[in-house]
């Protein structure tokens, strides 16, 4: 990888191209039973970019470990990341591969309760290919192939591989009036070599909808209905039934400053024998912008989610961040969740309650720190408020 880094910049240096380089990191510490336990994560790259072409390069580093009581599999592992798109008249070609190396053994769960294992590597390679005549219609095309090494616990077999093989594609055509038609399908095949497991899916998908509807007073409205229709069997071996969506998205601007977005989806799922409501979602988001007092920009969201089928989610939330001087600015965050559990003895679900502030610096430079106190309540015992401090720098971009 270090060869290819060094043949990238040789190439920059030759040709007119851009080069821009960026780097994070951050660490966690809780010293609290159900917290996240040790999280440090350092992430770097660059990107190269020339008139129709740009190639990035992403890898980091990532330990995670354990809170007090709750067990958590520590993980130990790097990953980089490579990237290319390249564009020519209406086409795209977008390569890329993935390649993790686990320092220490990340724990994984076999599907249909066969088990544990330890996760030593994993590789995904990827294709996609598009043609656009913009305005008009778009062809895109796509296809992935993700391999796990794993080291299989409590079994007969040791050593198997975990594969994932997934493509598909979809075309869409936008009429003169605004809308548009789609189809497209997708196909998954699953594999876990020794365990005699093999499920496969596929699905295609019809959809037609509106691009965003200008109404008076600076609002924009976007519907859509899509019927997927599904052959194979999900992970535990049911039938998959065919499902119907339709979505909904409103997005008013009040000023040039506030804005509002609401949206929903509801589905129905179509058995062989019965039809059922399928996936429901619903959310709400607001946001203010302001200059402050500083030279950063300035803004509060606030927001609300609900999710419903199987199981239930709940979300309220408000994030700010105010300007205060030159670079400086003040940080506000606050959540209300509820949703399911892991830990025992709490029923399935559980609520949290988060509040916290801290201070963020921008420098000119892209040079980028902030640090953010957060006290957490759950209906959790005997511990139920606790809290943390959450820290990082980045550095982004970097223009050479």
């Amino acid at each position: 990888m270090k060869i290819f880094a060094v043949m990238l910049l040789a190439v920059a240096s030759c040709f007119a191209v851009n080069f821009e380089g960026y780097a994070r990191m951050s660490a966690v510490k809780d010293s609290i039973n159900y917290g996240e336990g040790i999280r440090n994560w350092g992430m770097g790259g660059f990107r190269i970019s020339g008139e129709s072409w740009n190639i990035h390069l992403d890898a980091d580093k990532v330990v995670s470990g354990e809170g007090s009581v709750v067990p958590r599999y520590y993980r130990n592992h790097l990953e980089a990341q490579l990237e290319g798109r390249f564009t020519f008249g209406g086409f795209t070609v977008n390569p890329e591969i993935q390649i993790d190396k686990d320092l220490d053994s990340a724990m994984v769960v076999l599907p249909l309760s066969l088990g544990e294992g330890c996760r030593n590597s994993a590789l995904r390679p990827g294709l996609s290919l598009s043609y656009s005549l913009p305005g008009v219609f778009s062809v895109n095309g796509t296809g992935r192939y993700w391999k796990r090494d794993i080291t299989a616990l409590d079994s007969d077999v040791e050593d198997t591989e975990w594969t994932d093989l997934n493509y598909g594609a979809d075309a869409v055509w936008h009429t003169p009036v605004g809308g548009y038609l789609a189809v497209g399908g997708v196909s998954h095949q699953t594999r876990l070599d020794g365990f005699d497991y093999d499920r496969s899916w596929s699905r295609v998908d019809i959809s037609a909808g509106y691009e965003p509807l200008k109404f008076p007073s600076m609002t924009f409205l976007t519907a859509e209905a899509e019927y997927s229709l599904y052959t194979g069997e999900d992970y535990t071996g049911a039938s998959l039934p065919d499902r119907f969506t339709a979505r909904l998205r409103a997005v008013q601007n009040v000023a040039r400053n506030v804005m509002f977005n609401v949206t929903f989806s509801q589905a129905a799922d179509f058995y062989e024998d019965e039809t059922r409501f399928g996936p429901f979602q619903s959310a709400i988001r607001s946001q203010y912008k302001f200059s402050g007092w500083g030279s950063s920009p300035s803004s509060v969201m606030i927001g609300g989610q609900l999710t419903e089928s199987a199981i239930t989610t709940r979300l309220g939330e408000l994030e700010g961040r105010i300007s205060l001087v030159s670079g400086l600015s003040a940080l506000i965050t606050g959540k209300l969740w509820y949703g399911p559990s892991s830990v025992a003895g709490t029923g399935g679900y559980r609520t949290r309650e988060i509040i916290g502030g801290g201070l963020e610096f921008r420098m000119n430079n892209g040079l980028n720190t902030f640090v953010i106190y957060e006290r957490e309540a759950s209906n959790l015992a005997p511990n139920d408020v606790w809290g943390k401090i959450r820290g990082g720098v980045g550095f982004y971009p970097a223009q050479f």
